[in-house]
């Protein structure tokens, strides 16, 4: 008999994760990974916010062969994490979707990462903020 998996590994529900890429370029190629094992590995809908207009970018980055699993895009104009939180809401409740990453968004100070926390706690959500974090090397 099948198991059913209702928490998928790195990727737990009422969760936020981090995730470090080195540039922007980079950080779609990581996005386009993630979003790619989810719906291919996992069978599980996904909400991909794109804070940069990039979604396009990613759309055609990600295979999706899963018969059930769906990808849901968004091109966050706005900025404002308070409207991104009230998209995502939406998308949600009436998508059936667990599993969001965001890209691009502004660093986030000590409310907005609780505001993240209490968001993928009350939708059972799991929430992964794909950060570039620019490096300067010093000789």
């Amino acid at each position: 008999m099948a198991e059913i998996i209702t928490q998928i590994p790195g990727f737990e529900k009422g969760s936020v994760h981090y995730v470090s890429a080195t540039d922007e370029v980079d950080a779609l190629f990581l996005a386009a990974q993630i979003v790619s094992d989810l719906l291919n590995k996992w069978n599980s809908n996904v909400a991909f916010f794109s804070c940069t207009g990039r979604c396009e970018g990613l759309i055609n980055l990600v295979n999706n062969e899963s018969g059930v699993a769906r990808l849901h895009t968004v091109s966050q104009r706005n900025k404002s994490l308070l409207v991104l939180l009230r998209k995502a809401g939406g998308i949600a409740h009436r998508r059936a979707v667990h599993q969001f990453i965001i890209e691009g968004l502004p660093s986030l100070d000590a409310v907005g990462k609780r505001w993240l926390e209490q968001f993928a706690k009350s939708n059972n959500a799991s929430v992964t903020v794909i950060e570039v974090k620019e490096e300067i090397a010093a000789l």
